[in-house]
């Protein structure tokens, strides 16, 4: 490459501004635009055909982001054999050669990058690699996120841990990423942090050091106390919180950023694209080192078509009544996180949401309050055709009766939709509190908490059909399946007089209910749990699929087994591991003996298991 070079038979070449692994970058004139300033990067992909594909592709959906604080990208050209990306010339410097900053400065910056940050998340997409370097901040205050890795090698040295599963620069890579995790977008908010930190502290989180150094210690030690940052100090430690779930959502790091820096209005450019919940979007399974990601989600279109694949039959449509056919939808796709408010919530403390914690039809936010304690907020959605009790309230089309516990650690709000075959539980609990505010009796009050969410979740419920679920459930998942049509045929011949013909059917078909004809009650439910090991119960492995026998776990007068699925980690990106589980519930109130009901329930589970996919 020279001065002067013609690259597209549009850009002339003028002065290379930098190189390195990720390929290298000039700025050069539009000879098409009044040779307009723009800046060129060749891109580097070792010739392969794919990887030239790919760069054409990031660089399309790259194209469509127009925020004042995102470097635009606005074409990609072909030239004897090599792909450039056009992108806006920006004249100024990158972050890193900025020096420290104040605690003011670096809150404007990062206000201004939090708000440029979201609206490339609102595209689906994930920037992998915000650092220092990677911001430039102009004479008058203005600061861009550049270089989202095109075409960033696969084994780049600065990029790979030993494992070669990192994505992102050693030091401003998220604690999650660097143990081999998934990228979410929860991991660009680490970055974003750890890069104010340096702004301000002149180091990374963890101090300077070499890339392998600075790797063990993000996965090991916490970061490192700011001693420059003052009032910035509480903001910058939210977003380097070592879990996912602890961070701020970015509209709201910006809120408190620009607040710092005594601009309220700082880094919103135009609105950006919303989704209600981000963390339902999937990341691209490969893990490629520094890519920008590709459209994390996919709407889940055709979710009978997966349960056939799978072996299921297709969802029996229960067609209910017309109030509620736009506000449900399709059951398996409705989605229950869309029915909280997290921003709402965020004003009782830090705030993450949590998708598979229990059934399948129900979404928690969890709230952290200043003093460590823990508030829980669920939305359940219910097929049922209970009646609204008394007294009750009405918003818009929506019921709302208010169930308040005896105890004040719970509190409830039933929406009933019309035409009475639905319903939605809001509910608010204490999962723990510290030790001070137990022993001086406070607890919060959850009512209000509850109907914090309130107006959110009418709202939804009234607008029309809630919004559907935007990740495409696993191969296998029981998502995909269908509790009464796992116990058909065998599996249900094997309970003496039972009631076949007559399930009672749960909401898309994640619960079935049989009765027998000796006042045996057979449950048959989907829910998400903790993996189990053998100090949960006798432990059985029925067609590759392990089986739990738990007793009388969950009352006196039944008994629990339970089949696993499938154990992955939690597509919440907090690290954790769950696992799916059909579980069989045999029930006697009557008094049978518990290890009797035991030995039918091990029986049904056989079969069971058989039904579901191989074991994964």
């Amino acid at each position: 490459m020279r001065t002067g070079q013609i690259v597209g038979d549009r850009y002339r070449l003028e002065e290379r501004l930098g190189a390195g692994g990720h390929g290298e970058v000039w700025r050069a004139a539009d000879l098409r635009l009044h040779e307009r300033p723009v800046a060129l990067k060749r891109t580097r992909y070792d010739g392969d055909p794919s990887g030239a594909e790919r760069v054409r592709r990031e660089a399309r959906s790259l194209a469509r982001i127009s925020h004042p604080h995102v470097v635009a990208v606005h074409d990609v050209v072909d030239d004897g054999g090599e792909v450039w990306v056009v992108m806006e010339y920006v004249a100024g410097r990158p972050l890193s050669e900025a020096g420290p900053l104040s605690p003011t400065e670096a809150a404007r910056y990062g206000a201004q990058l939090a708000g440029g940050l979201a609206a490339v998340h609102a595209h689906g997409i994930l920037h992998r690699d915000v650092k220092p370097a990677n911001v430039l901040v102009t004479g008058d205050g203005f600061a861009k996120l550049a270089d989202f890795g095109i075409s960033r090698p696969v084994h780049g040295e600065e990029t790979v841990t030993a494992t070669g599963a990192l994505t992102g620069t050693p030091g401003y890579v998220a604690p999650e990423v660097a143990k081999g995790g998934r990228f979410t977008e929860a991991a660009d908010v680490w970055s974003l942090g750890a890069t104010l930190y340096h702004a301000v502290e002149g180091t990374t989180p963890f101090g300077d050091d070499n890339a392998h150094a600075l790797l063990w210690k993000t996965v090991t030690e916490e970061v490192r106390p700011p001693v420059r940052a003052g009032d910035l100090a509480p903001a910058l430690l939210r977003m380097l919180a070592r879990r996912p779930g602890d961070r701020p959502r970015l509209e709201r790091a910006r809120q408190e950023l620009a607040a710092l820096a005594g601009e309220p209005a700082a880094g919103v450019g135009p609105h950006p694209v919303r989704r209600r919940h981000p963390r339902r979007v999937l990341v691209a399974a490969a893990v490629v080192v520094g890519l920008v990601a590709a459209l994390c989600g996919a709407t889940w279109f055709a979710l009978d078509a997966v349960r056939a694949q799978d072996g299921g039959a297709p969802a029996a449509d229960p067609r209910p009544a017309a109030g509620q056919t736009a506000m449900i939808g399709d059951p398996a796709t409705a989605d229950p996180c869309a029915l909280l408010d997290v921003d709402a919530l965020g004003r009782f403390g830090l705030t993450r949401v949590r998708t598979d914690e229990s059934d399948l039809n129900s979404c928690d936010v969890v709230v952290t309050r200043s003093d460590g304690a823990l508030v829980a907020v669920s939305a359940t959605i219910w097929h049922n055709r209970e009646k609204p009790a008394e007294p009750n309230r009405r918003f818009g089309r929506i019921v709302v009766v208010n169930d308040e516990y005896e105890l004040p650690e719970e509190c409830s709000r039933e929406l009933f939709l019309p035409g009475g075959d639905y319903n939605v539980s809001l509910d608010a609990w204490q999962e723990t509190w510290n030790q001070t505010a137990k022993e001086a009796g406070v607890v919060d009050n959850l009512c209000a908490i509850a109907d914090a969410n309130l107006n959110h979740a009418t709202t939804t419920l009234n607008e029309g059909e809630i919004p559907r679920r935007t990740r495409t459930p696993a191969p296998g998942s029981l998502y995909t399946q269908s509790a009464c049509d796992l116990l058909e045929g065998e599996a249900l011949d094997r309970l003496p007089g039972v009631d076949a013909a007559h399930p009672l059917v749960g909401f898309a078909e994640w619960e079935c209910r049989w009765e027998t004809d000796d006042g045996k009650d057979l449950r048959v439910l989907f829910q998400h749990d903790d993996p189990l090991t053998e100090d949960d119960g006798e432990r059985y492995v029925f067609s590759g699929h392990e089986v739990f026998d738990r007793g009388d776990s969950w009352s006196t007068d039944s008994c629990l087994v339970d089949v696993v699925n499938r154990v992955a980690v939690s597509v919440d990106g907090d690290g954790d591991v769950v696992a799916e589980l059909v579980r069989i519930e045999l029930e006697d109130e009557d008094g049978a003996d518990v290890d009797e009901l035991c030995a039918v329930a091990l029986d049904i589970a056989e079969p069971v298991a058989a039904a579901l996919p191989p074991a994964s």
